[in-house]
């Protein structure tokens, strides 16, 4: 594994495409993979335990709060701002998910939009749908609703994010 920085970049594979995760160093790499595989198999790990690189207060206040939404759930950008401490923060509250350097661990798959607009994912929102997709794939994981069972087809998703998806 090569080194990015400081950290070492763990490239995890979805159902759906990859995602890239920075951990502190190899050994932690390798108990993340481990854990992360265990997790897209169908097992529960809140990830709770493992420590979130640095960043900018309110980007870890953002990321603290987002590991407090439990899992199958999804909170909106608005509530994430309010959580951190900043209320009316929405946008920043969207940019401190898309800096997020340990997706999954913490799950900013559950954030999102406005009216449930899905939103990007890892920092992209590409007009393909393949990040966006991997979002959905991992809200599938943790959940059986049929409005987000209904995402996983590629059309869909464009049109649910162009439409801002109803509850």
């Amino acid at each position: 594994m090569a080194r990015t920085g400081a950290h070492v970049p763990l490239e995890v594979r979805t159902p759906s495409g990859a995602v890239t995760i920075l951990a502190r160093d190899g050994a932690e790499a390798e108990r993340l993979r481990t854990r992360i595989d265990a997790y897209l198999a169908g097992a529960h790990d809140d990830f709770g335990d493992v420590p979130v690189p640095a960043g900018t207060d309110f980007q870890r206040a953002c990321w603290a709060a987002c590991r407090t939404i439990p899992r199958g759930e999804t909170r909106s950008y608005a509530w994430l701002a309010a959580a951190a401490g900043s209320p009316g923060a929405a946008r920043a509250a969207g940019q401190a998910m898309r800096r997020n350097p340990m997706p999954i661990v913490v799950p900013c798959h559950r954030v999102v939009g406005a009216g449930r607009w899905i939103g990007g994912y890892s920092g992209e929102a590409r007009t393909d749908g393949s990040m966006i997709g991997i979002k959905v794939v991992l809200l599938q994981l943790e959940t059986d609703r049929a409005d987000i069972r209904s995402l996983t087809n590629i059309g869909a998703l464009r049109r649910a994010t162009q439409e801002n998806i109803a509850t």
